[in-house]
Parts: C-alpha cells; sequence; structure tokens
C-alpha cells in the first residue's frame, strides 16, 4: 500500500501531461504550419512586391521615356524636311518646331538619367539588375554625346533655311540625318534592352505567384489536417466538459446548488474544483451585491428626498425630456419627468450660463445652466425675489444716506439764517408795536406772511434732519394696541380743530421688539399725510396677519392714481404743491430698519389705505397681551 501510493500519483502526474501535450502539440504544430505558410508567402509576395517596384517605378517609367526620345528626334527630322521643302509648319512663335523639339529631346534625355540614377540608388536592386541599370546609364551618356552633335548641326541648319541659305541648309542635311540615324539606332539599343529586361521580371514574377500559389496551398492543407486532428483531440480529451456546462446553465438560471464531482488528476478535475470553489464565492458575491443594493437603494431614497427638500427649482433634460425633475421645479415651471421642458424655460436651454426669467406670480428666478453628458443640461433655478428687493432696499437706504447727508449740510446752511430772520422778525414787530398797535397797517400783514414763511421753512428743515439723523432702530418690547391709542391721543387736539375724525380698533397681538419711538412717528407721519391730503373720516387698526403684524390706516381721501401710489414713498415726491414729500420716504426707512415693509391701495375718489407691515417678532411668545379700551 506504501508503493502504491507513489504509482498513483505518477498516473495522474502523467495524464496532466499527456493531456497538456496533445492539446498544446496540437495546437503548435498547426501553429507552426501556418505560420511557414504566412512566412513562405510574405517571402514570395516581397520578392513579387519588388519585382513589381523595379518593373512600375524603374523600368517601365525609363521605356516611355525612351519612347518620348525617338519620338522627338522623328519630329526634329520631319521638320528640317519640311524646312528644306519649304512646306507649312505649325506656328509655335519665334522659335522653329525643330528647335522646340531638340529641347524637349534633351529634357527628356536629362529625366531619363535622373530617373535611371534615383532607381539604382534608392530601390532594391539585384547584382542582375544593378549590372542592367549601369549599362542603362552608359547607353544614356552615349546618347547624350551623339545628341549634342545633332543639336548643334540642327542649329546650325535650321538657321541656314531661316535665313533663305538653301545651298548651306542642304549642304547639312545629309550629315545631320546622319547623326540622326545614329542617334536612333542607340534609343533603340536602349529601348530594347528596357524591353527585355521587363519581359524578364514579368515573366519571373508570374512563376513566383505561382509557386506562392502552389506552396500555400499544400501549407494550408497541411494546416487544415493539423487543425482537424487538434478537434478531434480535443473533443475526446474534453468530453467530461459536457457536465461542468451543465452545471454552469444550472448556475446561469440562479441556481447555487449544483457541484461538478470529477474523479482524477487532471485538467478537468482542476476545472471541476475552480468551479465548486467559484460557485461558492458567487454566493458570497451575490449576498454582497444584494447588502450594496440594498445601500444604494437607501442612498436613493435618501437623495431623493434631499431633491424633494429642495427649495430651489432642480430639473435634468437630455435631447427633448425632461430626465429628473424635483417637485420645486414641478410648483414653479410645472415640469414633469418624462415630459416636454417648460415653454418658459426652452430658450434657455441652448445658452449655458446665468439667467434672470418672470417666474409664477411675478416672482424673479435666477436660473442656472450647465451642460450635462453628451447632450443634456441641468438646469437649477432659485426665487431671488427677496434678495433683489433687499439690494434695491440697500440701494435705496445708500441713496437716503447721501441725501440725508446732503441735507444736513443745506439744513446747517440753512437754519443760521433763519435763525436770525425769525429774530429779526420778532425784533421788527416789537417796532411796529410801538407805531401800530392796533394792527392794522399793511407792514404787519407782510410781517405775517414772513413769520409764517419762516415758520414753514423750520418745519421742513426738521423734517430734513430727520430724514438726515433718523437713528439706528432699538428693539425693545412695546405693546402696539397702547401705541396707537397714544398716537391717537396725541392727535386728538390737532384733528379736533380740522374737525378730522379718528377711530382706533386694537386688536389682540403679542408684545413686539420694536422701537417705539419710530414706529410712532411712522404713524404720525401716515396719519399727517392722509390729513393734510383732505381725508376727514380715519380708522387705524392693529391686524394680525400670518406671520406679520399690520397697522393699518384706512382714510377718505380724494385717493391717488396707480402711478401715485407706486411713487407715493419716494424722497420728495408729493401730490400738494406745499408738501415736502418726506413723511412716506421716512415711514418707509422706519419700516425697512424693522425689516417691514410700507404698502399702499388707492382709487382716485375712493380714499387710501396705508399698511404697516412689520414682521412677527413676540417679545414673550407664550404670553398675548389685551390692548385696552
Amino acid at each position: 500500500m506504501i508503493e502504491a501510493r507513489p504509482r498513483a500519483s505518477t498516473r495522474r502526474v502523467a495524464s496532466v501531461r499527456s493531456i497538456r501535450f496533445r492539446i498544446v502539440a496540437a495546437f503548435l504544430a498547426a501553429l507552426l504550419t501556418m505560420m511557414g505558410a504566412q512566412g513562405f508567402l510574405i517571402l514570395q509576395q516581397q520578392r513579387v512586391a519588388r519585382s513589381l517596384t523595379l518593373i512600375t517605378e524603374g523600368y517601365v517609367p525609363l521605356a516611355k521615356i525612351v519612347t518620348l526620345l525617338e519620338r522627338d528626334r522623328q519630329r526634329v527630322e520631319n521638320d528640317v524636311q519640311r524646312l528644306l521643302r519649304a512646306e507649312r509648319r505649325p506656328t509655335t512663335g519665334p522659335s522653329s518646331p525643330a528647335l522646340l523639339y531638340t529641347e524637349q529631346l534633351q529634357e527628356n534625355l536629362a529625366i531619363a538619367g535622373i530617373k535611371a540614377k534615383y532607381v539604382q540608388n534608392h530601390l532594391e536592386l539585384s547584382a542582375e539588375d544593378q549590372a542592367v541599370f549601369h549599362k542603362i546609364l552608359i547607353q544614356l551618356d552615349l546618347i547624350e554625346t551623339l545628341f549634342r552633335g545633332y543639336q548643334t548641326r540642327s542649329a546650325e541648319l535650321v538657321t541656314l533655311a531661316e535665313a533663305g541659305n538653301k545651298e548651306g541648309a542642304s549642304a547639312l542635311t545629309e550629315p545631320l540625318i546622319e547623326d540622326g540615324t545614329h542617334l536612333g539606332e542607340e534609343i533603340d539599343k536602349l529601348e530594347r534592352l528596357l524591353e527585355s529586361r521587363v519581359e524578364t521580371l514579368t515573366r519571373a514574377t508570374e512563376e513566383a505567384q505561382v509557386r506562392a500559389a502552389a506552396a500555400s496551398l499544400a501549407l494550408t492543407t497541411v494546416a487544415v489536417v493539423f487543425s482537424v486532428a487538434l478537434i478531434l483531440a480535443v473533443l475526446v480529451a474534453l468530453r467530461p466538459i459536457g457536465r461542468l456546462t451543465t452545471e454552469v446553465q444550472r448556475l446561469a438560471a440562479g441556481d447555487y446548488g449544483g457541484r461538478v464531482e470529477v474523479r482524477g488528476a487532471d485538467e478537468i478535475a482542476l476545472l471541476a474544483s475552480e468551479f465548486n470553489a467559484m460557485v461558492r464565492a458567487l454566493q458570497l458575491r451575490d449576498r454582497t451585491l444584494v447588502e450594496r443594493a440594498e445601500e444604494l437603494n437607501r442612498l436613493s431614497r435618501y437623495l431623493g428626498s434631499v431633491l424633494d427638500s429642495l427649495e430651489d427649482a432642480l430639473l435634468v433634460v437630455e435631447g427633448e425630456h425632461v430626465t429628473l425633475a424635483n417637485p420645486a421645479a414641478g410648483r414653479v415651471w410645472g415640469a414633469e419627468q418624462g415630459a416636454a421642458p417648460p415653454d418658459a424655460l426652452l430658450d434657455l436651454l441652448e445658452n449655458p450660463g446665468h439667467h434672470e426669467v418672470k417666474g409664477p406670480g411675478e416672482t424673479l428666478n435666477e436660473v442656472r445652466v450647465a451642460p450635462f453628458g453628451d447632450n443634456g443640461v441641468v438646469v437649477v433655478s432659485a426665487d431671488v425675489t427677496e434678495q433683489t428687493r433687499a439690494k434695491e432696499r440697500l440701494a435705496r437706504s445708500e441713496r437716503l444716506a447721501l441725501i440725508g447727508q446732503m441735507l444736513a449740510q443745506i439744513t446747517h446752511e440753512v437754519r443760521n439764517p433763519l435763525n436770525a430772520l425769525s429774530l429779526n422778525a420778532e425784533l421788527l414787530a416789537d417796532e411796529l408795536e410801538a407805531l401800530d398797535r392796533g394792527r392794522k397797517t399793511e407792514a404787519w400783514d407782510l410781517l405775517a406772511i414772513v413769520s409764517r414763511e419762516i415758520g414753514r421753512l423750520t418745519d421742513v428743515t426738521a423734517h430734513y434732519l430727520q430724514l438726515a439723523r433718523r437713528p439706528q432702530a432699538h428693539l425693545e418690547p412695546e405693546d402696539l394696541g397702547s401705541l396707537v391709542r397714544d398716537v391717537k391721543r396725541l392727535l386728538d387736539v390737532e384733528l379736533s380743530q380740522r374737525q378730522v375724525r379718528i377711530e382706533v380698533d386694537p386688536n389682540t397681538v403679542p408684545a413686539q421688539l420694536v422701537d417705539g419711538n419710530q414706529v410712532r412717528q411712522a404713524l404720525l407721519n401716515v396719519v399727517r399725510n392722509a390729513v393734510e391730503s383732505g381725508a376727514h373720516d380715519l380708522r387705524l387698526t392693529v391686524v394680525r396677519q400670518d406671520d406679520e403684524i399690520h397697522l393699518v390706516l384706512r382714510d377718505d381721501g380724494p385717493g391717488m392714481t396707480s402711478e401715485e401710489a407706486e411713487r407715493a414713498c419716494d424722497p420728495f415726491f408729493s401730490t400738494r404743491a406745499t408738501g415736502t414729500g418726506l413723511g412716506l420716504a421716512i415711514t418707509k426707512q422706519i419700516l425697512e430698519d424693522h425689516d417691514g415693509t410700507v404698502r399702499l391701495s388707492s382709487a382716485p375718489g375712493r380714499g387710501t389705505t396705508v399698511i404697516l407691515a412689520f414682521p412677527n417678532r413676540p417679545a414673550h411668545p407664550e404670553t398675548t397681551l389685551q390692548a385696552a379700551d
């Protein structure tokens, strides 16, 4: 038993080696056969390619040039004969056609020499082709030597003939024809040499192609035989793969209970063992994937809740459809996932960047468009209405601050002479009292006008100083009901003298954090503004409206147009000839210091309603004060 175990191990090793050897040997044999066939074909193709290159780039172009040489030589002789016979020749300008043809012959001869040297120096040539091109160059040199004499004699003949010396031209005709004959013979030798070499190379190329085809067929047949043998060997050696295939199909269907048991120690047994290990790994991976999928679902829900809670509208547009839209995008723009983009945003989708767009309810939205993917965009819009209004309020405050500085300076310069005028008016009144105790002279009337205007200017400068030096709001708990009653008591005498009735309706509201003095000043301004506009019946009410506290003043005055109501709070704007236009401007600044607003609604002949809206800031949220009557 002790000796049997090594033999079993040896057999397993031999079996492993046998399977591997058969498969690898068959593959190597087939591969080497194919490589041999391909290598032989490549070698033959290279030879054929070299021969074709030499023919197409060497011999054939040279043969064409040599043909042109003979053609040009014949043209020269033909033109000389016409010249001697005084026949009409083609019009060629100031030069004789014979001279032009000799120039063409010279040019083609130079091209042939350059071409031959190029082929000899740049193409891969055999020893035989090197010798042939050496002969070609020698022949071209001989032709060039003969051509020089031929060119000189033809030029002399043309010159004599064109000069009218027929006898001299005739004397040169026979030598020229002899030179042409010798030149033609050498050109013909060169042409025969080139044609012979082209024919030789063509035959060799065809024979090489036939040999390559035969060898390729033989080697391909051998490769096919080896491939068939390889297939048979693999089919025999890998028959147990069928069982593995069945188990793999069960595994693909989601059944992880299958196992493959193959006895032995060959590659199939090893493959079965690895398959079983893979099944266990896949079970573990699936459990991990399920856990990760659950985590991704949780993160997806979390991301969805984040998108749903965003106040800014967010949508993704790809192609011509919305692929993602949070609830804010649906509320603001009516965007729906899977639908076409909202019409209000169509013009912006192809213009990435920042845009300002009017939204529903006259809101101002800042829309940012950014590219996304290949053909999509991400659109994020935020309601910046309040931010814009805050900027406008800040700009207005800065303008009012600048105006206030100017007014303070102007008021300082004006009040000094006003004080002096007032004092002098009092002194003048004392002097007039001594002269006219009855106060019936015109001087008393003039003095009254002066004093009244001085008083009016003093009031105006007081408004200016109030606008320029208004202190910062100091917020303290304040009972707005008591504050409204205080304003009523303060104005009772003044309103009674003007026959104006005011009714106060303080409701139950929590004590608010406000600057009481400034709020009183704001109420005094709006009440006096209503009285000076011609109102006789006023109603002042304290109302809690959602998250705001409203101080509402309604009057029965002449009212205003919509344009006048819109500008009513602008500094120095007034509908009255004697108004300063600062009362409502100061009131608006006071409300803005409290983060509030002034709202006017009016119509001509229907009175005016002024709402001083404060944010609801209870001093003690748990306590509600009851405004006393």
